[in-house]
């Protein structure tokens, strides 16, 4: 098991790690996910050993990796690292560079062997210049396999290739990381990503963890408006807060809608996701406009009370309802499923909102 417990780290006067605790068992896939700049890749930096920890500490199975005391030195500690360009050496063979740093006894037929479990067996002469952008990742993971790490990191290695290719790579990646028990820690932005890959994800925002789980939770119940924002397809909205109700240029929604329900009152910016918008028939609600379809969503205009405005849902197209273009209908959110920050509400009868 990789445990990070209690790490903080900054450069100079910005804290780009705040107090992060996080575990990883064998043979499961851990996601961190967050925007750029929220400390993903110093984490990793850290449990590779390029970093020196300054708060806290990094254990793998009860044995300190790093800490303000120890610091185990990168080639000594059991982890291996898949970087988004692969890293390989470019005057080195396939093989060669799988082979790079084991022992000289058996690396060459380690390598073979590796390089045949990830599909490029055949390649192992060749140069990596020769290879396409997704062969050398494969290279790149047989590569960090080839020692037999006990955890491997990966930081965002496929983001540069195109979706079909992406898929490909995760499936092995996550294979062998099933298949040999290894610790698999992946940084990443796409969430997408999180939810084809992860058995657990964890969400970094300002370099505090602000919430965890299985993709499945997080993305069905996120406890954190960030998190509502990187899993779905968020609708934001400007409105105000009152005792008993709350007032969007939707119309009136109840107080239960909000995930805080002792949210305070007054000017306020609502999130919410697509998947949890309801359409409701209402002769006094908001009038459709147009609707476009694109895939399971919809986009449906409205002439709000505020102007035209524009939202996305999944309105599903076999509702056995008489709503269309030129119905009058109140869009309401399912209860719980409204994130709410103070804002300051300016007035304009042209705001676009989506």
């Amino acid at each position: 098991m990789l445990v990070i417990e209690k790490v903080s780290h900054q450069f100079g006067l910005h804290q780009v790690l705040n107090n992060v605790s996080l575990q990883s068992v064998g043979g499961e896939v851990t996601c961190l996910i967050g925007h750029s700049g929220c400390g993903k890749t110093t984490l990793l930096r850290l449990l590779a050993g390029l970093l020196r920890v300054q708060h806290g500490r990094i254990l793998l199975d009860g044995e300190v990796l790093a800490s303000q005391t120890k610091m185990v030195s990168p080639e000594e500690r059991p982890i291996g690292m898949v970087f988004q360009e692969g890293a390989l050496f470019p005057h080195m063979s396939v093989a060669d560079n799988v082979a790079f740093g084991l022992p000289k006894k058996g690396a060459r037929k380690r390598a073979t062997e590796w390089l045949k479990r990830v599909g490029l067996a055949d390649f192992a002469g060749r140069n990596p210049d020769s290879l396409s952008g997704g062969q050398r990742q494969r290279v790149a993971l047989a590569r960090a396999m080839a020692p037999e790490p006990r955890v491997l990191l990966f930081d965002e290695p496929f983001a540069n290739l195109d979706a079909p290719l992406r898929r490909a790579l995760r499936d092995d990646a996550r294979r062998i990381i099933r298949d040999t028990g290894t610790v698999g820690l992946f940084v990443t932005h796409d969430p997408a990503e999180v939810l084809m890959m992860a058995d657990n994800v964890a969400v970094l925002e300002q370099g505090s963890i602000v919430e965890s789980g299985t993709p499945q939770a997080l993305y069905d119940r996120p406890e954190s408006q960030f998190a509502a924002e990187l899993f779905g397809e968020p609708q934001v909205f400007e409105g105000t807060i009152y005792d008993d109700r709350i007032v969007t240029p939707l119309g009136e929604w109840e107080r239960r809608v909000l995930v805080d329900s002792a949210a305070s009152n007054g000017d306020a910016l609502l999130v919410v996701d697509a998947d949890r918008l309801e359409l409701r028939p209402d002769d006094n609600g908001v009038l459709i406009t147009s609707i476009q379809s694109f895939g399971r969503l919809n986009r449906v205009f409205f002439d709000g009370t505020r102007g035209e405005l524009t939202v996305i849902l999944n309105w599903p197209k076999d509702a056995g309802t008489s709503i269309g273009v030129g119905s009058r209908v109140r869009v309401v959110p399912k209860s719980g499923a409204v994130f709410a920050s103070p804002c300051f509400v300016e007035t304009d009868n042209d705001s676009h909102y989506y």
